[in-house]
C-alpha cells in the first residue's frame, strides 16, 4: 500500500511541478515526460528506503 501512495503523490507532485516549470519557461507542458519522471522519483524514493531499512535507520527498526 506505501508503494501505491508513494507512487500517488509522486505522480501528482512531479506533475504539478513540470506544468508550473512549462509554464513559466513559456513552453508545451509534456504529460509524457512528466509522467516519466514521476516515474523515476518513484524508484529513487523505494530504492533509498530500502538503503534506510538496510542500515537500520528510521522508524522501522525493530527495538532489541
Amino acid at each position: 500500500m506505501r508503494f501505491l501512495v508513494t507512487f500517488f503523490w509522486s505522480f501528482l507532485l512531479v506533475n504539478t511541478a513540470v506544468f508550473i516549470v512549462s509554464a513559466v519557461d513559456a513552453v508545451s507542458y509534456n504529460f509524457g515526460f512528466a509522467s516519466a519522471m514521476s516515474v523515476v522519483t518513484s524508484l529513487v524514493i523505494f530504492a533509498l528506503d530500502a538503503v534506510n531499512e538496510d542500515l537500520g535507520l528510521g522508524q522501522g527498526t525493530k527495538a532489541e
